[in-house]
């Protein structure tokens, strides 16, 4: 009995995570499909997260997140120790820079935004707090990559595939370029994700010298050019530092 109670609560938090913010509503054949259960046993899981206010069931007969779930969230973003700690920094690096500059951290096999603070200029860099975002990819995604052990990193070296001129796509090129990752302890991207835009990313290190968290800056490659991102990597590593000696408590 108590396993049957344990895998219903991993089915129903499988349900929950289907929903994201350029997918908000979806149908029961979409997420028994995407959590890999029959449409009965699913429709029996959204019925119960429905009266629980988990999910809640729309017009069209789709489902989405519901307002206890909102509720929750707030809560948790309230006490969410790194954002609220990291958020003031972020801000000033902002206010100077005028650039984007978000916080990033792995969720599954994902670099997902925890927070951002948009650029102060009309062209800039559009990232929300709940994106996701390939590892193998970007500078965020490979500071987070680059210190995780090698199953892990071979598991992401698999995914690799083109998706501008400047992806690296060749496996003993990508390994070579987060070996120099660690070396330095930040990453650059030169539109490896998207095109026109330089970023800057630089890891916030726990105490196992893991990096689950970074700092990352962009902007178009046009005004945001080599030899301001080169005066900023020191400022911003020293930033860092200060952030997980308050979140790591190192």
């Amino acid at each position: 009995m108590r396993e049957d109670s344990v895998r219903s609560v991993e089915r129903a938090f499988a349900i929950l995570k289907c929903f994201n913010l350029d997918e908000p509503h979806l149908n029961l054949t979409s997420i028994a499909e995407t959590i890999g259960l029959p449409v009965t046993t699913t429709l029996r899981l959204v019925t119960t997260l429905v009266s629980l206010g988990a999910l809640k069931r729309n017009g069209d007969r789709s489902y989405a997140l519901g307002n206890e779930l909102f509720l929750i969230g707030a809560v948790a973003r309230a006490h969410f120790k790194p954002q609220q700690i990291a958020l003031p920094y972020m801000r000033d690096l902002r206010d100077n820079t005028k650039e984007a500059v978000s916080l990033y951290g792995m969720e599954d096999e994902y670099r997902v935004c925890y927070e951002h603070v948009p650029s102060l200029l009309s062209m800039r860099c559009i990232v929300r707090v709940g994106d996701r975002f390939p590892l193998w990819a970007g500078a965020g995604g490979k500071v987070l990559l680059a210190y995780e052990n090698s199953e892990v990193i071979e598991r992401e070296a698999r995914k690799l595939k083109k998706i501008t001129e400047t992806t690296l796509t060749h496996r003993d090129k990508f390994l070579e370029a987060l070996a120099e990752v660690r070396s330095r302890d930040y990453a650059i991207s030169r539109g490896e994700r998207e095109d026109g835009i330089l970023s800057l990313a630089v890891p916030i290190f726990n105490r196992e010298k893991r990096a689950p968290l970074c700092i990352s800056i962009a902007g178009p490659s046009t005004r945001f050019n080599d030899e301001i991102l080169n005066r900023l990597i020191p400022r911003i590593q020293e930033m860092c530092t200060k952030i997980s000696q308050q979140v790591f408590v190192i």
